[in-house]
């Protein structure tokens, strides 16, 4: 039986976001995953971060993967603030949302679910521009899956009935079939 691979590759799937984004928002000048330097970037510009992974016990995928949600945040920076940048960051931040909303990037990851759109005036390096922050949650896979689909395929299923089950009673077994 062919089991679906979905563990997550946290640099691919950073990647794929960059990119979705971009092509949803051709307009930005500057979309990247952890920029460094945030004061010499070309504006507007979107930056994504990975900021959590929380395990999701109750979530187990049989697969001996940890289930786990990721917390992203992406930052939309605009010019210097003023009237326009104002007016247009909340614009643009829904509009990142709704590109986010729903999205796998490709990936076998669950949907992207927006959890905040609001202004954010805690990054001390940008207070000169207007910057405005998403934030979503997705459930992921972490490591690889148990099912490797590797050795012999059963062609044929038996049953049997408690108590007369096990190495025992081979002869209380029967074959399942379609009938």
């Amino acid at each position: 039986m062919n089991q679906p691979d979905t563990e997550v590759d946290l640099d691919q799937m950073h990647s794929a976001i960059c990119t979705a984004i971009r092509e949803a928002l051709p307009i930005l000048q500057t979309v990247e995953a952890y920029d460094e330097d945030r004061r010499d970037l070309p504006l507007p510009a979107c930056l994504i971060e990975l900021v959590d992974l929380e395990p999701v016990p109750d979530d187990d995928p049989g697969t001996e993967q940890l289930a786990a949600t990721s917390r992203w945040e992406a930052r939309i920076i605009l010019g210097l603030r003023d009237f326009e940048t104002k007016r247009a960051a909340p614009k643009m931040a829904a509009a990142i949302a709704l590109a986010v909303r729903n999205n796998r990037w490709g990936l076998r990851v669950g949907p992207a679910v927006p959890t905040a759109i609001e202004p954010d005036d805690f990054a001390p390096e940008l207070d000169k521009f207007e910057v405005w922050r998403i934030d979503w949650e997705q459930r992921i896979h972490i490591g690889p899956s148990v099912w490797t689909d590797e050795g012999t395929i059963p062609t044929q299923v038996f049953s049997g009935f408690a108590p007369e089950v096990g190495a025992a009673n081979p002869g209380d077994y029967g074959p399942v079939t379609d009938e």
